[in-house]
């Protein structure tokens, strides 16, 4: 029995700071990261760059499960089809 469990908060944003140090911030909303990088900046200085992470378990900082699925699309295969000119 594996013990060890992840967690994927909702949103998930990375910023990178003043004194060239880069930290992840995590939130139930994408607002609440927001203020928690925010906050961050009295200790780091001024956020110089920041993003949605994206990785394996992330798209643009929206946990991955989040997004709906893509809709179904129907594929019609009309290789054989004849036209009226044969």
């Amino acid at each position: 029995m594996d013990k060890t469990q992840e967690v994927f908060p909702a949103f998930r944003l990375v910023a990178q700071f003043a004194d060239g140090t880069r930290h992840i911030f995590d939130g139930f909303t994408e607002d609440q990261a927001r203020q928690r990088m925010e906050a961050a900046q009295l200790r780091h200085g001024d956020i110089t760059w920041y993003d949605g992470v994206t990785d394996e378990h992330y798209e643009n900082g929206v946990y991955h499960k989040m997004v709906p699925p893509p809709p179904e699309i129907t594929m019609i295969d009309l290789t054989d089809h004849k036209t009226e000119e044969e």
